[in-house]
């Protein structure tokens, strides 16, 4: 410290000035280098609570669609080979083939850490897209299987949003130290019951939490 103390009083005419003058344009530097990478985070964390809303909203369709499946299907139950009636609605529609694409692409292009919950939910669509194929062309439908089937997928898409609920600020990116990811395991309950689900969860209100985290 005197050593910089007797350069600065050795120190020839303005060089104090220009030394005052560095200073000051580092620190604004600094300053706008902040500011940029503070902007930056928060837009991102804006964009990704949005598409966030987007995915759990698209689930909570999946659960609609999955339940108005179950009672398009069951005639299907009593039908002979000759009176198998027609389920209403394109193989696309019927399937949920067009929500699954919707959640592929927000999972793949901004949540990939729910790429296992989200495998778990395909597959547990696939397996009653089968079984209601199936009869369609064979068999008849076996009701207890139908509403067992329905029955894990509803419960793999109610995993899925617990999961981006205890995991909303991770996704989001709203943190600055690390947090530690949760996965949520599918808890497996009684066959879906139609009044039950037929009350419509309610999209968690992300950005007002993302906003109070900050």
């Amino acid at each position: 410290m005197s050593a910089l103390v007797s350069w600065l009083a050795d120190a020839p005419q303005g060089a104090i000035a220009i030394l005052t003058a560095v200073l000051a344009a580092v620190v604004a530097l600094l300053v706008a280098v902040l500011t940029q990478w503070t902007l930056g985070r928060r837009a991102r964390t804006e964009l990704l609570t949005k598409k966030l809303e987007e995915l759990y909203l698209a689930l909570n369709d999946v659960s609609a669609h999955n339940l108005k499946r179950v009672e398009e299907a069951l005639p299907l139950v009593s039908a002979t080979p000759f009176t198998k009636p027609a389920i209403a609605g394109s193989s696309v529609e019927r399937q949920g083939l067009d929500l699954h694409k919707k959640i592929v692409m927000l999972v793949r292009l901004y949540f990939p850490r729910l790429s296992a919950a989200h495998q778990e939910v395909f597959r547990c669509n696939s397996s009653v897209n089968c079984l209601i194929y199936e009869a369609e062309h064979g068999p008849p439908l076996s009701e207890d299987q139908l509403l067992s089937r329905s029955g894990v997928y509803r419960d793999a898409v109610v995993a899925m949003e617990e999961e981006i609920i205890q995991n909303r600020r991770v996704l989001v990116k709203d943190y600055l130290l690390t947090l530690r990811y949760r996965r949520v395991s599918v808890v497996q309950t009684q066959p879906p019951d139609a009044e039950r689900d037929a009350q419509p969860r309610n999209a968690p209100d992300i950005a007002r939490k993302a906003a109070q985290g900050r």
